[in-house]
């Protein structure tokens, strides 16, 4: 099944205007194949934004999720929701003593059906590259006569009875070949329908006989002949399923997952590739007004294992894992610190080998932040990660940990090239399951008061002069730092490196708006920085020691504590003044994403794994 959104869908409508009809082959009908192309991550949404908008997830750009790229291709993946495109079938009406004279008096007739080999798979995110073809021959026609064929092998067709009467239209030109029309060149024809992914025991296949000639598309007149034919078909939803995750081998940045898996035995024979993927949401903190007018949508999929994004075998120290600007893909208004990715793992059989249809596979979930926990919290039921931080995002709340989503799915690939994706769309899924709560290792303990030497300090200086004022932000530049420059690249995809601050003399750790640790921005100066909160009961002189998420030492500087003034509030360190900046600074590839969506006032996003 295809997902199409509003502006695929008018593609398609203006495609239909301009696609001819078909025309029926005496011996050689060609086949009609509509294989979509694959899927991306979303970016950012960071992109993490479906297509019918083109915009992943975190989307898929690296920096997103590596779910960041926005782009999923229109209307060329299924959204498995167990609907279909909005797209005409066969019309059935009901027959009539005239039209039931008529399909008595017609030889018009399908004298057989030839069936594909094999299963029949239902419900697939990605269709074949070659669709399963239906060989229907035909005989009776009249030359010159106009005819349709219809089936259900594709959603929502209604069986006729011979004699009644109805209008049957060319869905290849809707990129569903389960119907045809086409003109009688002679008494004999066959024509190819292809299997659409319908969930169906039996398939019947409908031929239709008009006076009238194809008008729009589609010829109108009576039903002169009804078979059926006997389909193997599985329904993927069901027929694949997760076990419970386990947590394995918990590191500072890294944790094992586990999982049982089961195929049906009809299908493993065809399986090329099974992918366990896996995608995190974690909020930290959430700043600024909600002000948007796009919408969200869509269901849980195992989003990752239609891109293979970010694979086990990648390099894992890559910026798709960096803290992000969760909110950039919503609007400019709001800040909301997180980290937003998936991550997909790979098994394949060896050469001449079939995969086992049940077994344990695993992945290794690199990329998180030190000391922290990670889980499920701060949503309702199963919603998708891209409902629930657009949820967050209108909750406005002020609370540090609002929110935190991880879950893992199946995927598989078939010989064919279509895909299985594990999703929400289907009550009956099985392939999807939460990731237990875990607490990753903590970082190394900071450095002792007597290790900040001038030989480390390397560069940190503190603004206005190294004076704060005790309760209130204060900004450290950081330009001088070696990974500086790297941290202030990322930053224009709203990705940021995350660094700790700690109070010296006895080292105590500073919370900062972004959490725990305090995000790498850039002024307007081109300046490098991150900010901390200075302890309310601190005064005098001290040192404020910058670390990264390992614990490693990165520089400091030294800073004299002031007592606040009765009544002060909150931001005197930066050196304009100013408190926490949300930078706003969206990809081009979002802009141009809310540039599409917003297309007469509010706008629809389908969130498909995406992310940055």
């Amino acid at each position: 099944m295809k997902h199409m959104g509003k502006v695929a869908a008018i593609i398609a409508a203006a495609s239909m205007l301009l696609t001819g009809v078909g025309t029926a082959y005496a011996d050689d009908a060609a086949s009609v194949n509509d294989a979509p192309a694959a899927a991306t991550q979303q970016s950012g949404q960071s992109g993490q934004t479906d297509a019918g908008a083109t915009a992943d997830q975190s989307g898929t750009t690296d920096g997103t999720d590596g779910k960041s790229n926005a782009a999923q291709q229109n209307g060329s993946t299924a959204d498995q929701s167990g609907t279909t495109d909005e797209q005409p079938k066969a019309d059935v009406k009901s027959a009539t003593p005239q039209s039931q004279a008529q399909a008595a008096a017609s030889g018009a007739a399908i004298a057989s059906v030839d069936a594909p080999q094999g299963v029949l798979k239902a419900n697939v995110f990605k269709d074949a590259t070659t669709k399963p073809t239906f060989k229907v021959t035909l005989t009776g026609l009249t030359a010159g006569k106009s005819y349709g064929v219809a089936s259900n092998l594709s959603y929502g067709s209604t069986k006729p009875k011979a004699g009644d009467q109805g209008r049957v239209y060319n869905t290849p030109s809707y990129g569903d070949g389960a119907n045809t029309v086409f003109t009688a060149t002679g008494a004999t024809a066959t024509v190819e329908l292809t299997y659409e992914g319908a969930n169906i025991s039996s398939a019947w296949f409908a031929l239709l006989e008009s006076d009238k000639g194809i008008e729009s598309d589609s010829v109108e007149g009576v039903y002169t002949s009804v078979v059926d034919k006997t389909v193997d078909v599985v329904n993927l939803p069901g027929a694949v399923t997760l076990g419970p995750v386990q947590v394995e081998d918990v590191g500072q940045h890294t944790a094992g997952l586990k999982a049982h898996y089961t195929i049906d035995p009809k299908l493993i024979g065809d399986v090329t590739k099974i992918c366990l993927a896996t995608t995190v949401a974690r909020a930290y903190t959430l700043r600024g007004r909600f002000t948007t007018n796009v919408g969200t949508g869509g269901e849980r999929e195992a989003w990752d294992c239609t891109t293979g994004y970010v694979d086990d075998t990648d390099d894992t120290t890559g910026a798709a894992y960096r803290v992000m600007n969760m909110a950039s893909w919503a609007n400019s208004t709001q800040t909301l610190t997180g980290q937003w990715f998936s991550r997909g793992s790979w098994k394949t059989p060896d050469a001449g080998e079939t995969l086992p249809a049940s077994g344990d596979i695993t992945s290794t979930i690199v990329g998180l932040n030190s000391g922290t926990k990670y889980g499920n919290w701060g949503y309702e039921g199963n919603e998708s990660d891209g409902v629930a931080v657009f949820k967050l995002l209108q909750s406005q709340t002020t609370a540090n940990d609002p929110m935190s989503m991880m879950y893992s799915g199946l995927a598989l690939t078939f010989s064919d090239g279509s895909m299985y994706v594990g999703n929400g769309y289907h009550a009956e899924d099985k392939a999807l399951q939460n990731v237990p709560d875990f607490t990753t290792q903590p970082a190394k303990a900071a450095e002792s008061s007597d290790k900040l030497t001038d030989a480390n300090r390397n560069g940190v200086v503190g603004a206005n002069d190294g004076k704060a004022t005790a309760g209130s932000t204060y900004r450290l530049y950081v330009d001088s730092l070696k990974d500086t420059a790297a941290c202030k690249a990322s930053v224009a995809n709203n990705q940021y490196c995350y660094w700790a601050g700690y109070i010296y003399s006895d080292p105590k750790r500073l919370a900062s708006a972004d959490g725990k640790s305090s995000a790498v921005r850039v002024d307007e100066n081109n300046k490098a920085y991150v900010e901390y909160t200075i302890p309310a009961d601190y005064t005098g002189a001290h040192k404020i020691a910058v670390y990264d998420d390992s614990g490693n030492l990165l520089g400091w500087a030294p800073v004299t504590v002031g007592k606040a003034a009765p009544g002060a509030n909150g931001a005197n360190g930066a050196a304009n003044g100013a408190k926490l900046s949300n930078t706003g600074a969206a990809t081009g590839m979002i802009a141009t994403a809310a540039a599409t969506l917003l297309l007469a006032g509010a706008g629809l996003v389908t969130f498909r794994r995406r992310h940055a």
